[in-house]
């Protein structure tokens, strides 16, 4: 693994530290599940605006209209 540092303020860093005591988890167990969770719901977020786009296409390339017209040029 690779490791990284980060700067907290100080009292955001005793926050985290009596969190992390009561949760009984460590430092780099939270910032990892926190990056992980960030990164999964990135990756989520990005296959929903697929899946509008693609819907929002589907209108316009499930056109009748546009079929009848294509079927004379395409056999």
């Amino acid at each position: 693994m690779k490791t990284i540092s980060i700067k907290l303020p100080e009292d955001e860093a005793n926050e985290l530290d009596e969190y992390l005591k009561k949760k009984k988890i460590s430092k780099s167990e939270f910032i990892r599940h926190l990056i992980i969770e960030k990164l999964e719901r990135n990756r989520r977020d990005k296959i929903g605006w697929m899946i509008l786009a693609e819907r929002s296409m589907k209108k316009i390339w499930d056109n009748k209209k546009d079929d009848r017209v294509w079927s004379k040029y395409i056999e």
